[in-house]
């Protein structure tokens, strides 16, 4: 699994940083652009834009509307990161194993990064030809019924449940790597594939509660145990920790029985449900 994850991910960093080039990132003043591409780097294994790529093939998308659309998909996470990092947000000094980005420019450029790199998503799909309707797939899995609500629902502490919260937050944008590709190739979407994008989007994110849980900040490459610090709504919280255990393995089994049917050319996407449960970071 790991090679198959690592080949995607190669093909789309080779692609990624040469496309960036082609983009208005280079009109940007030099300190901005800096901190952009700082911001887009580190140590990352690039799973949203690996979906995007796995789905497009599975669908004949050609590779150049492909890979913009895996590129849009890794912008709009960077930029997620960068922001949560804030001090008014998640307040972290440290993203992958080295200083958030505030950190190293300040809070008044990393905010700018971030607002940067939603506008570059948008550029970046242009490339794809997208019909309004994957555009608006797009910016409502981004923001007011995915990311950006779920984000604020967990600084609020909302009364919401766990489950809500993080289905916006972080499985949203799992979801829509995964399905817009096939929207754009098709036209539609199945009920079964965003289901199994709801679904890994889940798995992601109780497999990284339990990472902050149990982990150490140098293996994680940032902070480990902030949940816990500021009282965030998480699955360990909610369901302890054995059993946190438990509902990752019993998901992570009902996903990768279904990827058998729903990607029978993939395995990588078969194989990704055991990956996630068993990653240390």
């Amino acid at each position: 699994m790991r090679e198959l994850l690592e080949n995607q991910r190669s093909r789309f960093e080779r692609d990624f940083f040469l496309r960036l080039k082609k983009t208005s990132l280079k009109s940007a003043p030099p300190r901005l652009h800096e901190a952009t591409l700082y911001a887009l780097s580190g140590a990352n294994k690039r799973i949203r834009p690996v979906l995007a790529l796995e789905t497009a093939a599975l669908a004949n998308l050609q590779d150049d509307r492909a890979f913009a659309i895996a590129a849009a998909f890794e912008c709009v996470h960077s930029y997620s990161l960068v922001h949560d990092d804030l001090p008014a947000m998640d307040n972290d000094d440290m993203r992958r194993g080295q200083p958030s980005c505030h950190k190293k420019y300040g809070e008044a450029t990393a905010i700018l990064v971030g607002d940067l790199l939603q506008g570059l998503a948008f550029e970046l799909l242009t490339l794809a030809k997208l019909q309004p309707v994957a555009i608006n797939y797009f910016a409502r899995a981004i923001a007011a019924q995915g990311m950006v609500s779920g984000q604020h629902l967990d600084m609020e502490n909302h009364t919401t449940s766990v489950r809500r919260l993080h289905r916006l937050k972080t499985g949203r944008l799992i979801e829509a790597a995964l399905n817009l590709p096939l929207l754009t190739a098709k036209g539609s979407l199945t009920l079964a594939t965003v289901r199994w994008g709801r679904g890994l989007g889940m798995l992601f994110q109780i497999t990284d509660d339990i990472i902050d849980a149990t982990s150490d900040s140098a293996t994680l490459g940032k902070t480990a145990g902030k949940d816990a610090e500021q009282n965030k709504k998480t699955f360990v919280r909610e369901l302890g920790l054995a059993q946190a255990k438990l509902a990752a393995e019993k998901l992570a089994m009902q996903l990768a029985n279904s990827a058998r049917v729903l990607f029978a050319a993939s395995p990588l996407l078969q194989q990704l449900p055991a990956f996630l449960l068993a990653r240390k970071t």
